[in-house]
């Protein structure tokens, strides 16, 4: 069932407290985006795509865990219906596509079930090739008592073949030495690091 387009105009306090980027804001480009919000079963929204037709998805799955908007299952049914979904994205994925996925931990009765790593299986069995595996840290959530707490989420980012997207000059951090220099050789003297900063 289709909600509304989304008008950013009725809806500007949605994004209070997020700012543009630094590069936008150097370049003073504007960004003119679509929103569409849709409210559909997951299998069905990607169903609507054509096959081999996106070069990215980001998802961030219910992790199982009795949330108020998911119906807790047993493990091994929550994996086969993650496999179900995993397999129609690989078939809506292009062929030098990319896909995100973001999951947490499995938690029962106090047992750890990492979700990327249950998962990892299905997404090679496909033929995806894992780029890397981030690790999103965050300081809120629960304080546990018997354990560490576990303050983060894993991002696993696939990719369909050797051919894909992969930006880092957007990206890139401060150097730690950014006047660090080559001590020998033929480049002796010169700034060793990339004046725009390093691979995070």
């Amino acid at each position: 069932m289709k909600i509304k387009d989304f008008d950013e105009k009725e809806n500007t306090g949605l994004f209070e407290g997020f700012s543009e980027s630094n590069e936008i804001q150097r370049s003073e480009k504007k960004l003119d985006f679509v929103y569409n919000v849709e409210l559909k079963d997951n299998i069905k929204f990607i169903d609507s795509f054509e096959n081999g037709s996106l070069k990215l998805i980001v998802t961030s799955p219910p992790y199982n865990i009795g949330k108020s908007y998911e119906k807790k299952t047993p493990l091994e049914n929550y994996v086969e219906s993650q496999k179900e979904l995993i397999q129609k994205c690989y078939d809506k994925l292009h062929p030098e596509g990319s896909i995100c996925w973001q999951v947490g931990n499995n938690v029962n009765k106090g047992e750890i079930y990492p979700l990327d790593i249950i998962l990892y299986p299905i997404f090679k069995d496909l033929g995806l090739k894992l780029r890397n595996r981030i690790v999103w840290h965050f300081e809120h959530g629960l304080h546990c008592s018997n354990r560490l707490s576990g303050r983060y989420e894993t991002i696993l980012w696939f990719t369909k073949s050797d051919n894909y997207t992969f930006n880092l000059d957007p990206i890139r951090v401060p150097s730690k030495y950014p006047n660090k220099k080559y001590f020998k050789g033929p480049k002796a003297g010169q700034i060793s690091g990339n004046p725009l900063g390093k691979n995070p």
